[in-house]
């Protein structure tokens, strides 16, 4: 599969921008065990423009982060530009914009699946992104549509392809869905035979297996695993190239990363969340969750993953 003039190995299987979830160490983890591609949290083109602190520190990238992605969200075609002519944007090979995100504080102004009641606007954003690319490739996220009852995202995909975007991915469900129910495959195949760059389909992928099956059965070029990833990092793993590691393993891996780029009080909050899912996957746990939760030193917290 290629995005762009970058070439990926089949089969293609993702970590989707999460926000809150999908920070620096995290993201490196899932390299480790095998992910094609892992985009940062997203990233408001105003939050860049204007220097916000908290924006920067999202832009931090991991060592094996190569290629690497960055999926910036926003209204307005000029702040994208602006955006993208920053320093702290030139190190990334992929430029992603979010036109998915369901979460109202974004979509009330005119953000992320908000687009996609304006397809024009939406377009004026691919191409502003295009022209000040510098030649690295523009893809789009986005959903099957923003209500229940007008699926659009077929000729939603189709204009965005028209405007410049290298690939697509579509989360399936609406806005109006947010996470629940069930995302629909048929339709993200429908948008997969819509257009001609690459489709990768995303929603409710539980395995590398499932991934696989999704990609033959539907006709995507690959697919993206969001929360199916959180506290299952070796969801990317293939048996015959990566060794499976004990989950008290791949769980003292991540904290060590989590230390390396964050202070220790930071890093130690940031991972309770994780732990949690992590411990979700064990069962009898209850109270070692509930315990870790209240941890607020890194040395307490290895010392209760020791004790797993």
């Amino acid at each position: 599969m290629k995005i762009g003039n970058i070439q990926f190995a089949r089969p293609f299987i993702s970590l989707a921008p999460l926000a809150g979830y999908g920070d620096v160490a995290f993201r490196r983890i899932c390299r480790d065990y095998g992910a094609s591609l892992t985009v940062t949290e997203m990233v408001s083109v105003k939050g860049l423009v204007y220097g916000n602190e908290k924006t920067e520190i999202l832009l931090r990238l991991a060592g094996n982060e190569t290629p690497s992605c960055v999926q910036l969200f926003g209204s307005e075609p000029d702040f994208f530009c602006r955006a993208l002519s920053l320093p702290a944007l030139s190190g990334f090979d992929i430029i992603d914009i979010n036109m998915g995100c369901p979460v109202p504080k974004v979509t009330k102004c005119g953000e992320g699946s908000a687009l996609m009641l304006e397809h024009e606007r939406a377009a004026d954003i691919v191409r502003a992104c295009v022209s000040a690319a510098g030649g690295r490739p523009v893809t789009v996220k986005h959903r099957l549509g923003y209500y229940d009852e007008n699926k659009n995202a077929p000729e939603f995909a189709a204009k965005m392809q028209e405007a410049g975007a290298a690939a697509i991915t579509v989360h399936g469900r609406t806005t109006k869905q947010g996470y629940g129910g069930v995302a629909d495959w048929d339709e993200i195949a429908r948008v997969a035979r819509a257009v001609t760059v690459p489709v990768i389909g995303n929603g409710d992928i539980s395995c590398r297996e499932d991934a696989e099956a999704k990609i033959a059965e539907y006709g995507c070029a690959g697919v993206a695993v969001g929360r199916g990833a959180i506290g299952n990092p070796d969801i990317f793993a293939d048996e015959t190239q990566t060794s499976r590691e004990t989950l008290k393993e791949i769980i003292k891996k991540h904290i060590s990363y989590a230390l390396e780029y964050f202070p220790p009080a930071v890093a130690v909050r940031t991972m309770r969340k994780h732990l949690c899912k992590y411990l979700s996957r064990v069962r009898g746990t209850k109270q070692l969750r509930l315990y870790v939760n209240t941890v607020t030193d890194a040395a307490e917290l290895i010392k209760a993953v020791n004790e797993l």
